[in-house]
């Protein structure tokens, strides 16, 4: 949820103004991720001593903080080395202030830090450095960790820098990334990581780092540590991905990484994530840009797995031991949280159909945690997650390879938590999201999770081979092809719902922009997109929007329909049609207005309701990637005209590291 930055340089000549816009700049990429204030710590040339500047609100608000109210530094001094550190800050403990926002300092100024994550003893910590003299200046966990760096080094001022921060997170409980300074450690920066996200770009006097590791000591021009790559894309693609437990220690140019206070060698690797998907080029928001990028994302998520002239699918990742390990599991688990929650929710149907001698099972990852049913060795375990670093979900994940289960991991994002921790993972190429309102990442998970299915399913095909259109097949093959050819027709399905709804989505914004509640129902294949749609219209609009089942009508929902309210229901020409009609009269019966989402405005339905919006027509199982995407447009037009910020909506982040 926060975001953390380091920026080090090493004979480099730079000023000082170099430094701050470079800390500036990668904390404006990092701003997707949700905060309400920010801050950063560079050094003062001639005094030697760290400079905090924090300030609540957005990044632009702490740049006009930083250059039109720090007297105290002098913007073209002259640099070669420098070590500065900057924070994005979400509430947790503490409410949004100066006062709390990182970077937080120990009493004397001595230790200065930035940290993501949670410290959950540090009520016992604070107490015991109160009880030494210290006192504290913020309601924040944060600044624990500099007063006890400041206490342990009273005690031993002979001790190093990274023995002090082993020192340091031997005292911590809980979740952390952290970037440590300070003035008895001039030159140095400690890092460290331990169940929070750390990565360390590196750019060694190029354009892009290229080598194929590095070793402890190695020396090294340009350092960049993050709690996200995104930060850093516009200066390396070269990154090493630091595991639980690790400190880097970086000392007058030379990088060295400890575990335990033992030496390691972590291998650097080369992300394939595009920088120019951090810019929104001609769009007004991210997420409309993410929005129209669909057909786009989905084909990159098919890409090389899947071939339409043969119909094949083909998962080159994955190996024949882990293919066989699968098809033999007693049991394969969807588990989530939030929007993949409801990918998975769309997916679970298709690996009944295709993998009927597997149970299939769906898990939210909280409530997996919360219950802690029993794992076996023979479960397989798929974890969805956009970011790979959901905090639930990768405890959930812990919770299960602690049980000795398979663990699958799917995320659209190179090197995070969730594909490291996977016995096989996935990726969904979708390109970088930054919009907290996800959109792309949500039809990839759906279509990657059925490329999972159709590819473990070959094996309950019998008859012709795949690429057979006709003669004898067996049910789950015919099944299949029909699917597959869906997967062919989806990215133009999706340009041509785009082109024929967005202006009936701009209509019924302006109909519904002072909605006090949005009811959204689908059943079948369309429930998922019901909660799906509700999940965004909630998220973007602040409107109370509620997902349900149309056989749930009855139970309980109808009593909220009167002649105020607003219903949209997913009613394509499947098996389900008649009961969709039928839920929709019980909501004209009791005055409600009913906006239908649909593949075929037939003469009921258009009786039925107030206003019908065609979609194209794919394969059933499919038909909800396209049909989400007229709410997609509709949450955004909706947020629009409210007045609010469509990319950064209130309250939440686009990666939840904390529970």
């Amino acid at each position: 949820m926060c975001g953390i930055f380091g920026y080090i340089l090493h004979r480099i000549p730079c000023t000082t103004r170099d430094v701050l816009n470079v800390l500036l700049d990668s904390l404006q990429r990092m701003e997707y991720r949700g905060y309400d204030s920010a801050g950063l710590c560079v050094d003062d040339v001639k005094s030697k001593k760290h400079i905090v500047v924090r300030s609540v609100g957005n990044i632009s608000k702490l740049r006009e903080r930083v250059f039109s109210g720090c007297a105290d530094l002098d913007f073209n001094a002259q640099l070669e080395n420098h070590e500065g550190i900057a924070h994005t800050r979400w509430a947790t403990h503490g409410p949004p202030s100066e006062a709390n926002c990182h970077p937080q300092a120990s009493n004397n100024m001595e230790f200065v830090v930035v940290h993501n994550g949670i410290i959950t003893n540090f009520m016992t910590i604070k107490q015991m450095l109160l009880e030494e003299g210290y006192h504290f200046s913020s309601d924040t966990d944060t600044e624990v960790i500099v007063v006890l760096a400041e206490h342990i080094f009273s005690k031993d001022h002979s001790i190093s820098f990274a023995d002090l921060a082993g020192k340091v997170m031997a005292e911590l409980d809980g979740a952390y990334a952290l970037l440590i300074k300070s003035v008895h450690f001039p030159g140095e920066l400690i890092a460290c990581k331990e169940a929070s996200p750390l990565v360390i770009g590196l750019q060694n006097g190029k354009s892009n780092g290229t080598a194929s590791g590095i070793a402890n000591g190695s020396v090294m021009n340009k350092l960049f540590f993050s709690s996200d790559v995104a930060s850093f894309l516009p200066y390396t693609q070269e990154v090493i991905f630091l595991e639980d437990g690790d400190v880097a220690h970086y000392s007058k140019g030379a990088l060295t990484l400890y575990n335990d206070a033992t030496p390691v060698s972590r291998t650097s690797q080369t992300v394939d994530v595009s920088p120019e998907g951090l810019c929104k080029g001609a769009y007004p928001s991210f997420m409309l840009k993410e929005i129209y990028e669909q057909p786009e994302s989905v084909s990159r998520s098919m890409r090389d797995r899947i071939d339409f002239n043969t119909r094949e699918v083909t998962i080159k990742e994955m190996s024949d031991g882990v293919r066989t390990t699968l098809l033999s599991a007693r049991r394969l688990m969807l588990v989530a949280c939030g929007t993949s929650f409801h990918s998975c929710v769309a997916a679970r149907p298709i690996f009944e159909e295709l993998l009927p001698n597997i149970s299939i099972t769906l898990e939210n990852a909280p409530d997996l945690l919360d219950r802690e049913p029993r794992i076996g060795s023979d479960d397989v375990c798929v974890f969805v997650s956009q970011s790979g670093e959901t905090a639930d979900t990768l405890m959930a994940l812990q919770y299960c390879k602690k049980y000795e289960a398979m663990i699958v991991g799917l995320t659209n994002v190179p090197g995070s938590s969730v594909l490291r921790l996977s016995d096989f993972a996935l990726l969904l190429n979708a390109g970088v999201e930054v919009g907290v309102a996800s959109t792309k990442a949500y039809t990839s998970q759906v279509v990657v999770l059925t490329l999972l299915a159709l590819f473990l399913s070959k094996e309950n095909c019998s008859g012709n081979s795949s690429h057979s259109h006709g003669g004898s097949q067996s049910p789950i093959q015919k099944r299949r092809l029909e699917i597959i050819d869906g997967l062919a027709a989806l990215p133009g399905a999706l340009s041509h719902c785009l082109k024929c709804t967005n202006d009936v989505a701009t209509k019924l914004a302006e109909e519904l922009c002072d909605a006090k509640a949005i009811l959204i129902l689908g059943r079948g294949y369309d429930y998922a997109t019901a909660l799906e749609a509700a999940l965004k219209v909630k998220e973007l609009t602040y409107i109370h929007t509620e997902g349900i089942h149309c056989g749930e009508l009855k139970h309980g929902p109808l009593a909220l329909v009167d002649e105020h309210s607003t219903i949209v229901a997913f009613c394509p020409h499947d098996k389900f049609l008649g009961r969709s009609k039928s839920a929709i009269q019980q909501i004209k019966a009791r005055g409600g207005r009913v906006v239908a989402i649909t593949t075929e405005p037939d003469a009921e339905l258009v009786s039925a309701t107030s206003r019908c919006v065609e979609v194209p027509a794919i394969v059933d199982c499919l038909q909800g990637i396209v049909n989400v995407v007229p709410l997609q447009l509709l949450a955004h037009h909706l947020a629009v005209r409210r007045g609010l910020n469509v990319d950064c909506p209130r309250n939440l982040a686009k990666s939840v590291t904390v529970q």
